[in-house]
This record gives C-alpha cells, sequence and structure tokens, in this order.
C-alpha cells in the first residue's frame, strides 16, 4: 500500500476539526430545476427539483469543476436506497446547504445502477478511507476526478460519531483553500493505490483434474463450512445476503466429494434455502425477494426488490430443486418467476429494475401486517389462523407492532384450500395499498440474469411460457440496446438508450442467451451469444493478466479500468466472462473460445485457494473446465411425454454432470459445432451425449442411458 493512507487519516481529522468552525455561506438564490432535467434515471429524476445544482457525470460538469479550480461533491446511489431518500431529504432539500455547495463545488450526482464503473472506482476509495461502505456514497473529489475523502449517509447535524452534513462541507472547503498541496497529493497516492494489482506470478502446470481438483473443491467446502450458521442457514451472521453463488458452486462440487462432505454440503444449502424461503425476505404472498435479511434469522429484510435478486435465486432454487428434490424450492422458484412476470415487465418485453423500500415514506409499510388487518380482510377465523401461520403476533416483529410475513408450520386440521384462498386475499388486499417506487428503467446485465433465471426455468421445469418470456426480453434488448455498431448500451428508458455498456452487461447476457439456447436450441441464441464473447475478447480481455476489465477504457472520464474478479451482490462478471467462453466452446468445439477461459481461471488459482469465499463463481467453473466438456443434446420430436421424460432424468441428481441442451421440435434445425446433423430417431425426443466432439449412440429412452 502507498505511503497515502497515513496523510489521509490526518486529513479526515482536519476535515472533522475544520466542521467546527462558524461562518455562514452566501445565499444564492434557489434554483427550482437544475441539469439533471433532460435524465431518465428515475434516481437522478428524484433529485430534480432540488435547490442543489446537480450535474449528470459529463463533460459539462467535469469542465466546469475545472474551469471554476473547484472540487467536486459526487453523491452515488439509486432509487431504492432507503438512505439514500433520507439524506436526500435532510441535506439536498435543504436551502443553506444547498445554497454552499453551489458556491463552493461542482455537484454531480451519479444513479450506481447506471454507471456501475464509477460506483466500483469511487467505492474501492470510500473503502480504503474509512474501511466500509455503502449507500449513499458521499465523494469528494480534485478537478482530476481524484477522491480525496468520502463516507456513507452523513445526517444532517452531527450524531452518533457522524459529523453533520454542512459542518463537513464546510471543513472541506476550508480545507481546499488552506492545506489544497497536501490534499492534492494524498489524492493522487489515493488514486495510484485503487488499480489491482494482479495476479502475482501464476501457479506452475495446468487446471486441476482429477484428485487434485477434489482436493481444492474439498478445501473449498471446509472455508464454507467454518462460516455457516447451522441453526439459521447463510454464512457469518447479520445482515445476511443471500450469497447465491456460494450455494450454487457447492452443489456443483457434489460428485467431486467423498460421501460425508457431499452430505455435509446438502445440508448447508437445503437448511439456507429452506430458511430463506421461510423467512421474511421471501415475499409469502406476491413471490420474490427482497435483498437482504437485516437479522440472522431471515425475519425481516431491506425491503427493496431487486432484479439481479430474482435473477440469481431462481437458478439456485432450481438447482436445489433438481439436487435434493425439495418441492418447496420448486414452489419457491416459480412463484418468483410468476412475480417477474405479473409484476417488473416492460409492455416491451424486457424487465424493471427495482421497487423501492419505502411506501408513504415508511419503510417496509406495503409488506407489514397486524392482526387485526389480517381479521379485516380475511374474517375472523381465517384471520387468525393467518396470525399463526404466518407469524403476525399482536406485539408485532417489525415495526410500531407490524409484522413481516413468514412461513411457520401450519395449524392442524387446516382445510387444504385455506393456503391459497388466504394467499390470493392478502395479496389483492395487499394491491390496493400505495405501492413502493418502481425504477422502470431497463439494465441490459440485469436482463440477462433474468433471461438467464426464465430460459433455465422453462427447460427444467417444462414451462413455455417462462422460456418465451426470456426470448421476449432478449429480442427487446436486441432491438433496443444494441447500436449499429454491435456495441451495446447499458440502460434503456423512455425510448433512450444510453452509457456504454460494462463487462457484466456482455457476460450477464451472453449466459443469458446461452441459456436461451439451452432451453430451444435455436441457433439464432448462440450466435448472438458468440457475438457477445468476441466483443468481450476483443474489448475487455487482458492478455497480460489473465483476467478481464471491467470496462473497455473508450470513456476517457473514468479514472482508471477495474479489474475485479471476485463474487459481489451478483456473480463476478470475470467469472461469468469465462463461464460463458467455456460453454462457447462446449457447443461450437471451437479452441479460440476454450484458451482464454483456462488462462483465466489458471491466473486466479492462487486466490482460489486462499479466498474461496470471495471467488465462489469462479469455483464453480473448475469442473467444467476439467477435461473434455460434457454436453447433452435432447432433440424433440413425438408426444411431449418422451421430452418430459428426458428432461426429469437429465435434471435429476442421479444424471451424469453436462451442459444440457433441449431442441424444441419446432425449432430450426441448428448446424453449428457438436448440433449439425442430429435427428430424433423413430418419432421420439433422441438424447445425444457427447464429450469433446465424441458422440454416444443416440437413445430414445432414459433407462438405456
Amino acid at each position: 500500500m502507498p505511503p497515502a493512507m497515513p496523510r489521509l487519516a490526518r486529513l479526515g481529522l482536519l476535515f472533522l476539526m475544520s466542521c467546527q468552525q462558524p461562518g455562514a455561506p452566501e445565499a444564492d438564490s434557489p434554483r427550482p430545476r437544475n441539469h439533471l432535467v433532460g435524465e431518465t434515471s428515475p434516481y437522478l429524476l428524484q433529485h430534480v427539483n432540488n435547490p442543489v445544482d446537480w450535474y449528470p457525470w459529463g463533460e459539462a460538469a467535469l469542465s466546469r469543476a475545472r474551469e471554476l479550480d473547484r472540487p467536486i461533491f459526487l453523491s452515488i446511489g439509486y432509487s431504492a436506497c432507503h438512505w439514500c431518500h433520507v439524506m436526500e431529504h435532510e441535506s439536498f432539500e435543504n436551502e443553506l446547504v444547498a445554497a454552499f455547495l453551489n458556491q463552493h463545488f461542482v455537484s454531480i450526482k451519479v444513479d450506481r445502477e447506471e454507471r456501475p464503473d464509477l460506483d466500483e472506482l469511487y467505492m474501492s476509495a470510500v473503502q480504503k478511507m474509512t474501511g466500509s461502505g455503502g449507500w449513499p456514497m458521499t465523494v469528494f473529489l480534485t478537478p482530476e476526478l481524484q477522491p480525496f475523502y468520502g463516507g456513507t449517509y452523513f445526517p444532517p447535524s452531527a450524531r452518533h460519531g457522524r459529523p453533520g452534513f454542512l459542518d463537513l462541507i464546510r471543513g472541506i472547503e476550508q480545507a481546499w483553500r488552506e492545506r489544497r498541496p497536501e490534499i492534492e497529493q494524498s489524492a493522487r497516492e489515493l488514486s495510484d493505490a485503487l488499480v489491482l494489482e494482479l495476479p502475482e506470478a501464476p501457479e506452475e502446470g495446468g487446471l486441476p483434474e482429477g484428485e487434485a481438483l477434489a482436493e481444492l473443491l474439498r478445501e473449498g467446502v471446509r472455508a464454507f463450512h467454518a462460516e455457516f450458521d447451522p441453526e439459521w442457514g447463510g454464512f457469518g451472521a447479520a445482515p445476511k445476503f443471500p450469497r447465491t453463488d456460494d450455494l450454487r458452486w457447492m452443489l456443483a462440487a457434489l460428485p467431486w466429494l467423498p460421501e460425508a462432505e457431499a452430505e455435509t454440503v446438502r445440508a448447508m444449502v437445503d437448511r439456507t434455502l429452506t430458511a430463506m424461503a421461510a423467512g421474511g425476505m421471501y415475499d409469502q404472498i406476491g413471490g420474490g425477494f427482497a435483498r437482504y435479511s437485516v437479522d440472522e434469522k431471515w425475519w425481516v429484510p431491506h425491503f427493496e426488490k431487486m432484479l439481479y435478486d430474482q435473477g440469481t435465486l431462481i437458478p439456485t432454487y432450481l438447482d436445489g430443486w433438481c439436487q435434493l428434490g425439495q418441492p418447496r424450492f420448486e414452489e419457491v422458484a416459480r412463484a418468483s418467476c410468476d412475480y417477474l412476470l405479473r409484476e417488473r415487465r416492460d409492455p416491451g418485453g424486457a424487465f424493471w429494475s427495482a421497487t423501492d423500500a419505502d411506501s408513504e415514506g415508511v419503510e417496509g409499510k406495503f409488506f407489514a401486517w397486524t392482526p387485526a388487518q389480517l381479521v379485516e380482510v380475511l374474517g375472523e377465523e381465517k384471520g387468525a389462523w393467518a396470525a399463526a401461520r404466518y407469524g403476525v403476533p399482536e406485539a408485532g416483529t417489525f415495526e410500531h407492532g407490524t409484522s413481516v410475513l413468514r412461513e411457520l408450520e401450519a395449524p392442524a386440521g387446516t382445510p387444504p384450500e385455506w393456503e391459497e384462498e388466504v394467499r390470493a386475499a392478502l395479496y389483492a388486499a395487499r394491491a390496493q395499498r400505495i405501492a413502493p417506487g418502481n425504477d422502470d428503467k431497463i439494465l441490459t446485465a440485469w436482463n440477462g440474469l433474468a433471461i438467464d433465471a426464465l430460459a433455465t426455468a422453462g427447460r427444467v421445469l417444462g414451462e413455455p411460457r417462462y422460456t418465451e418470456a426470456a426470448r421476449d426480453a432478449a429480442g427487446f434488448l436486441l432491438d433496443a440496446l444494441r447500436g449499429e455498431d454491435g456495441r451495446w448500451r447499458r440502460s434503456w428508458r423512455a425510448g433512450k438508450a444510453q452509457h456504454d455498456a460494462v463487462l457484466e452487461d456482455y457476460a450477464y447476457l451472453c449466459r443469458g442467451l446461452l441459456a436461451l439456447f439451452q432451453a430451444t436450441g435455436d441457433e439464432r441464441w448462440l450466435t448472438e451469444a458468440a457475438a457477445l464473447g468476441q466483443i468481450m475478447l476483443d474489448d475487455f480481455w487482458d492478455e497480460r493478466s489473465g483476467v478481464f476489465f471491467n470496462t473497455d477504457g473508450r470513456d476517457a472520464t473514468v479514472l482508471h479500468r477495474m479489474q475485479s474478479p471476485w463474487d459481489g451482490a451478483t456473480p463476478s462478471p470475470n467469472a461469468v466472462a469465462i463461464e460463458s467462453l467455456l460453454m462457447l466452446h462446449a457447443f461450437t468445439l471451437e479452441e479460440a473460445w476454450r484458451a482464454p477461459a483456462q488462462r483465466g481461471l489458471h491466473a486466479l488459482l492462487g486466490s482460489l485457494r486462499r479466498m474461496p469465499r470471495a471467488f465462489a463463481a469462479t469455483l464453480r467453473l473448475l469442473p467444467l473446465a476439467a477435461g473434455e466438456p460434457r454436453v447433452a443434446v435432447v432433440i424433440g420430436a413425438g408426444s411431449a411425454d418422451s421430452m418430459t421424460a428426458w428432461r426429469t432424468f437429465l435434471h435429476s441428481a442421479q444424471a451424469p454432470p453436462a451442459l444440457l441442451v433441449f431442441r424444441e421440435s419446432a425449432a430450426p434445425e441448428c448446424e453449428l459445432g457438436l448440433f449439425a446433423h442430429r435427428p430424433a430417431r423413430d418419432g421420439q425426443a433422441t438424447l445425444y451425449f457427447c464429450e469433446g466432439a465424441h458422440c454416444r449412440a443416440p437413445l430414445t429412452d432414459p433407462a438405456a442411458f
């Protein structure tokens, strides 16, 4: 680490000391509107009438900072963020705060969901300065875009050890005037420290196979088991997040584990998925999941519902159902798919980004109930039953005597029809409440995850409507977000596509289209996925390190091209890019896809051994990369029953691990790679099981496999 941190620590103290200095700013006339007026992001538009003279990130704001020689106040958040709303109301609607910011800073507001590159860059800086991060993110930059002070939420006046925001900006302005050379030197050193050192000398030899691979996977399982909560599931303490990559990689490792360790994995995954589905993080009457649980029991969620969580949790529950056979996991996956189709679908076919945590200015109000409200909707008998079934006591389990519904054991003697009747009645009653805000922008990456989830659900469950929804979303993205030059935009709203796509957009959409190919066998989706894969290699691949850059480097206003191969709230885009390349190789047999994928995995082997919990999405790829790829292709024909028989067998724990492709009987024949000249036999659905270029004799009966 460069010697920037001690100086930054001293500067932080200086700013806090300066916060105590008196002095009122000159009051500018408040503006009724600001420079956000032309934006489409719902988050930015929430601030369009603030008296703060906000700019969007761009040359207009950055050149103004250079011309006026002022520091930049950068505020990054997102529309579903509760504390972002709080800070806006407390500080950004305050005329005195706005006047001081307008006089001494250039203020820039960024939607982190539209600009994940800026969010990651400056969040890294905040974490280095403070040891933690979150949103709203508050960062102060030099006119050269180098960060020198940062944090998250600041209250309007000092409390709980945090300075008041007005005091803070006064202190920063004074320090900028009086200690500018020191600030700029520290900012340069911090900026240099943000560049990831990748990687140390890679391990000798190739990727692990056989016993070496099995041992590496066992070591990973032990690391996760050490952090496992045996009572409530999940890993670590509260707050608990749905770390889907952790669960999916452990399920993928099952064939490589001794039975005792495999049973441990099954128990960890089963306990976690069961507890999440029973808690308040899962919407018991509407389907879908909230962002995370604030407690270790999964009882009380942080209420925002994000598209990316549905896109990662649905495949995880499907994996759990296939491997563990729990009917509840299938129910949760179906209900979450139905939630996407019912509530989150744009008329054009793609999916909206998020719903807010708040409604009527109160966090969680839309989702919380009292026993009296249940009785009002259901009557005395069913209301009392629902209170017992869904954990709604008189005292409440949430705030103000309310409770978030969670699943408890049904009271004895429950009429079987009550379950569905009560859920339907409560859902209808809740729909009459004022709903949380809807962020209706369409993001390429998150839609890629949704396409992946729905296409996988269509394939696993044999539900054509899920596959069709994935197909519609993919068609919208191809029409609306791909430019004439073949490069993609990240965000679409109100008829306008904007912001260059980043690695996660290309990677998640590539894998989503590959999942759609797996569900349909339609060559179109494989061809489109290959085009995305080629752009990833051309514009994002770093041959030196073997790790993808997060951006293509074309935006000169971004201080650094970041590389972050570890998992976050979503799977590592680097891992998903590698997975997509491995799948493209498996389906096309073109070596140009496999070589960089193997290089990327090899570059991270040391990190996988030292920090397996940070690299679950990458660990999951090691079995896929070992040896020749296994692909099971089912060619549809005849009655639906023959396809269903193969679907049931190949998705069970008894089937050998393989990439699965189900070609619908109506799909045009695919002439690429493995799929050329693979007809159905005897008018029945036919399996071709291939390892690399070698395929076994076709089969029409799963019992003969």
